[in-house]
């Protein structure tokens, strides 16, 4: 859940920290005073556009960092959890996570989760473990009848989802044998140019005849050899120095020695010398012969590079062609093989494919109409559901009633099956049952969205729901009955509630109060936690918009009923 909000230099907040608690959380303040902004702040968490428009005046950036409590994750949540922050090298903790946007005055905004900087993508998959939003914009989405089929399927649980998940796999044979039959329906035209192709790419890689692991030898005989010929330059420059030129150090040794035997003849004191220079000219002429036997011996030639590289060449060439690798370009010719097969035998196997077809479509048709039957039963269970808590929020006398359609027949399977799903409602006895977006007004809508979310909020695992002014449109018992509605809701989630209502408020565990005033010529955003007494005199502002004696009466009286 949500454990703590630091929100700097955004808009009118100059700086807040906001730390709910468990159970349900009521903000509640002036009109102006910047509620909104606290789910707009929170909204940027979970990967909302970022603009510069939210920077406070004269500031030159906006920051929000949120705190949530791992533990309380499900276990499923939690794997799922772990699996994204390892996949992209994001340090993990075993009880904090901390996400948070910076926004500049050039319009940038950085993402960083546990200190390190991602892409808004990773941030909202992060961040949708943790939180769900119901604002007033949500409320419009109860409209979308594309999610109609989603929040039947949320309610059923699992088995649905696992119906799905069969349903998809078959779909995906089903898909798989369609595109086959079409590839193999060609003309017999398509079907020669395509066999003639296949014939050219096949023999072109056969004839390759590359093996795996070919191109790192190939690679590394390149790199010897260059490494070779700079050995044997250098040996060359110096057999020709030490030994093979006409003025080679070894024939000027030579012919120096026998100049000092001829010294040594005449005056015996030049012996000593004599002897060392004939001795270095016999070491040299031993180095000289080693380096003249290292050079000849070099088993490398000019024609083994112009090998190697043609053959590098050839293979990077079928690398552009047919894969990035010699195994990917061999199954490439493989995979041209089986489809020569194929075309050569196409009548055999299109009617082979044509009676599988048949089969996967039997197959696909019975899991669809085992998820439809699920559905429907479901169906009745939800509508049933969703009207007696609608009777609870005030709306007696309606009617709730889920409706199926089976799809049109060039798009008869899609992932989720093979019908559209719509909610519809009326709102008074003796009225039709039309689509919600026909009929329902705002309040009507908040009030059945509430119903939706009530039902389904034990086995939504999401442990932080924020409601967005829930209240809109509604006043009297009937916020007293939205107020028990978020209460219940409360008691499996940590719930947020930005509301203008006193009923909501009274339920609160907790309550905070958002307020704003002018100093130095600048306005300044605050947020304090309620004690006792300060629930009971906002509570009463709600209720009348005074303080008196008798209007906190009302407050307490209001309180003690949760």
């Amino acid at each position: 859940m949500l454990t703590r909000l630091e929100i700097r230099n955004f808009a009118v907040i100059s700086h807040v920290i906001f730390e709910p608690g468990k159970g349900l959380n009521v903000i509640s303040g002036e009109t102006g005073a910047g509620k909104s902004l606290l789910i707009d702040a929170i909204g940027l968490i979970l990967g909302d556009k970022a603009s510069k428009s939210l920077i406070r005046s004269d500031c030159d950036k906006a920051y929000v960092e949120a705190l949530f409590d791992i533990t309380s994750l499900s276990d499923e949540l939690t794997d799922k959890l772990k699996g994204i922050l390892t996949e992209n090298g994001i340090p993990l903790d075993d009880e904090n996570l901390i996400i948070s946007r910076e926004i500049n005055v050039d319009g940038k905004s950085t993402a960083r989760i546990n200190g390190r900087t991602q892409v808004l993508s990773v941030l909202k998959d992060i961040s949708s473990i943790f939180v769900d939003i119901h604002g007033q914009n949500d409320t419009q989405k109860i409209f979308d009848e594309s999610i109609h089929v989603d929040l039947l399927d949320r309610f059923i649980g699992s088995r649905s989802f696992e119906l799905i998940s069969e349903y998809n796999e078959i779909l995906r044979r089903y898909k798989d044998t369609v595109i086959k039959i079409k590839e193999l329906g060609s003309t017999p035209e398509a079907n020669q140019k395509r066999k003639e192709y296949l014939e050219f790419v096949s023999s072109q890689i056969k004839e390759a005849d590359f093996k795996s692991g070919e191109e790192e030898e190939l690679t590394s005989m390149k790199q010897k050899f260059l490494q070779s010929s700079k050995i044997n330059a250098l040996l060359e420059e110096s057999d020709e120095i030490l030994y093979s030129s006409e003025d080679s150090v070894t024939d000027m040794l030579k012919k120096a020695s026998g100049l000092m035997q001829k010294l040594a003849s005449i005056d015996e004191s030049f012996s000593e010398v004599s002897g060392r220079i004939e001795s270095l000219s016999m070491d040299v002429e031993a180095v000289a012969s080693e380096v003249n036997s290292r050079y000849s011996a070099d088993p490398y030639s000019e024609e083994m590079l112009d090998n190697i590289d043609s053959r590098l060449g050839l293979l990077y060439d079928l690398k552009g062609r047919y894969g990035n690798t010699i195994d990917e370009i061999n199954a490439f010719a493989e995979k041209a093989d089986n489809e020569i097969y194929e075309i050569d035998n196409s009548a055999k196997i299109l009617a082979s494919l044509r009676k599988d077809l048949k089969n996967i479509e039997s197959e696909l048709l019975s899991k669809a109409d085992e998820l439809s039957s699920l559905r429907h039963e479901y169906a009745d269970i939800l509508s049933s559901k969703i009207v007696n808590e609608l009777n609870d929020l005030e709306m007696s006398n309606t009617r709730f009633e889920v409706v199926f359609t089976d799809h049109p027949k060039n798009r008869f399977f899609s992932n989720k099956g093979t019908e559209d799903i719509s909610f519809t409602f009326s709102a008074n006895p003796g009225e039709s049952l039309k689509p919600l977006s026909k009929i329902a007004s705002g309040g009507e809508a908040s009030r059945i969205m509430l119903a939706i979310k009530t039902i389904l909020s034990e086995a939504d695992r999401t442990p932080t729901l924020i409601f967005d002014e829930i209240d809109t449109g509604i006043s009297g018992v009937a916020a007293l009955k939205v107020s028990e509605k978020l209460l219940a809701i409360a008691s499996h989630h940590q719930v947020l509630s930005v509301t203008h209502t006193a009923q909501i408020a009274a339920a609160a565990d907790q309550n905070y109060y958002i307020s704003k005033k002018v100093e130095d010529n600048s306005s300044k955003t605050t947020i304090d936690k309620l004690d006792s007494n300060g629930k009971v005199i906002e509570v009463s502002r709600l209720l009348s918009g005074t303080s008196d004696e008798k209007s906190l009466e009302l407050a307490r009286n209001l309180i003690g009923r949760f």
